[in-house]
């Protein structure tokens, strides 16, 4: 798939996030380490893509397995209230998500990105916290300070769910929510939004498959890919139709050729 000519547009000034990066270390919460964990060597990763409900019964079946099942963002309410509380809820984003995790619980460890916003951390006292640092160019690496673990690999809390999971150990991935491209019907999330301007995209050329994505979809599609580049080792399993789904289809088919 040839790499698309996408411009997004950050959220958050330099301002706002380096703000939110000292109001979160000043809180003195524990912050993610380099450690083991116990586990069979897969993690789930659950994101809040349209096709992502279809899959609870997976989820559960996961779950009932002793897996790790890792929320991201709004995927949290949705999977406790079918059952299923995560071990981790992670979001990278510097705007108030917490309409997202309205069904908080003493089971979950809850990962905020330091850039979050502290109406995040608010939502969230008392609870098992945390903390990690997103790697970033400029001025928010100096708010962090030195001789912290910073966190890099992609634009979207999805994208660095997969690093913060390699650091800790895992090499097998699956993935649900990660439709990254409209439904049929154009929602861009389980929860019925609509994604705004779009374009076309085609896995495998303009005779492959067509999918229709805002620029955020597609510049994550576009950084998935980089993925390989840098975790060899790496192995995925997304599930349902989407985008990069189709993309892992495709990648698979020319590595077996």
């Amino acid at each position: 798939m040839r790499p698309l000519e996408i411009t997004v547009v950050k959220a958050g000034t330099e301002e706002e996030l380096c703000s939110n990066i000292r109001s979160a270390l000043a809180r003195g919460l524990p912050e993610l380490t380099l450690a083991p964990i116990k586990h069979d060597g897969n993690i789930v990763l659950v994101a809040s893509g349209w096709s992502m409900p279809d899959c609870i019964d997976e989820i559960k079946a996961h779950r009932k397995a002793g897996r790790p099942i890792v929320a991201i963002k709004a995927a949290h309410d949705f999977l406790v209230e079918n059952g299923v509380e995560p071990d981790l809820w992670i979001n990278l984003d510097p705007r108030d998500r917490t309409s997202g995790i309205q069904r908080l619980n003493d089971h979950t460890v809850y990962m905020p990105a330091s850039r979050c916003p502290p109406s995040t951390f608010e939502h969230l006292k008392g609870r098992k916290i945390l903390l990690w640092h997103s790697w970033a160019e400029g001025p928010e690496m100096e708010a962090i300070g030195p001789n912290k673990i910073a966190v890099g690999g992609g634009t979207t809390s999805g994208l660095r769910a997969i690093n913060i999971g390699y650091l800790l150990g895992f090499r097998n991935f699956i993935m649900y929510g990660y439709d990254s491209c409209n439904s049929p019907a154009g929602i861009k999330r389980f929860t019925g939004e609509a994604s705004g301007p779009t374009v076309d995209v085609y896995v495998g050329g303009h005779a492959g498959k067509k999918f229709t994505c805002n620029a955020a979809m597609a510049q994550q599609a576009n950084e998935f890919q980089k993925l390989f580049e840098v975790m060899a080792d790496i192995t995925l399993d997304v599930r349902g139709p989407g985008l990069i789904a189709e993309i892992m289809r495709i990648r698979t088919e020319r590595m077996a050729a």
